[in-house]
């Protein structure tokens, strides 16, 4: 059964028939007022609307919310296991704007799923470059999270614009990935050095790592993760 499957991932990778998967797109900006939930790191889950968050270089470091009996509640990170905010209309508005970096960065915006978004959610992880801090910080992948968790890397590197005339024609491309596999620690995945941490991530599905004989693509990023989800379930059901 495995291996059929693998022939078909196979197939599909080499005749770009695969369905495109690809990360959620980070947003730039939210506000207050809107309907949040929280998870804390006792498992306790509590609804309301978001007040304030306080973040430090990008990140969120504390937050309070109002539940619905009008009480207030205020968090640090580290007391927080996953915070979920919905996106008003001025939200996904300045994330458009700020997509516009370059012809190509437009082109390659899914701005429906910015339009149709119904959550942004956060999760307590590491501060990049600063582990002994946790903040929280915005899920890339939440319906293939269930291995790998991919974050926004807040003023990580991006692609240098490049301009015709004036007009920005590249440029302003994510090239950094905050990404956590398990319980392993956190590391930065670079598109300069994707081959190496695509061979790191996908080392204990070597069939996976086989399949891409040339050069892994950092583009296709969220369709290995999500070929590796499947074939990792494919492995859990066998053993049922």
């Amino acid at each position: 059964m495995k291996k059929s499957f693998l022939f078909l991932m196979l197939l599909l990778l080499a005749t770009g028939l695969a369905k495109a998967q690809q990360f959620v797109e980070p947003f730039a900006d939210f506000w207050s007022e809107k309907e949040c939930y929280l998870v804390t790191t006792n498992g306790d889950t509590l609804l309301g609307t978001m007040r304030s968050m306080t973040n430090e270089r990008g990140y969120i470091t504390r937050l309070s919310m109002q539940d619905s009996q009008g009480v207030i509640h205020k968090f640090r990170a580290a007391q927080v296991q996953r915070f979920a905010v919905k996106p008003g209309a001025l939200a996904k508005l300045s994330t458009i704007n700020e997509k516009g970096t370059s012809v190509r960065h437009i082109a390659k915006t899914d701005y429906n799923d910015i339009l149709d978004r119904d959550w942004i959610i956060f999760d307590q992880q590491s501060m990049p470059r600063t582990k002994q801090r946790v903040a929280l910080l915005q899920l890339l992948n939440p319906e293939t999270d269930e291995h790998i968790k991919v974050y926004d890397h807040m003023n990580g590197s991006k692609s240098m614009p490049i301009r015709i005339l004036g007009i920005p024609i590249v440029g302003g491309e994510e090239r950094t990935y905050w990404v956590v596999k398990d319980d392993a620690d956190p590391v930065i995945v670079r598109k300069a050095r994707f081959k190496k941490a695509f061979k790191e991530l996908f080392a204990d599905e070597p069939m996976l790592v086989a399949s891409a004989k040339r050069k892994p693509k950092f583009k296709d990023f969220a369709q290995y993760i999500s070929f590796y989800n499947q074939l990792k379930s494919g492995e859990l059901s066998a053993k049922k």
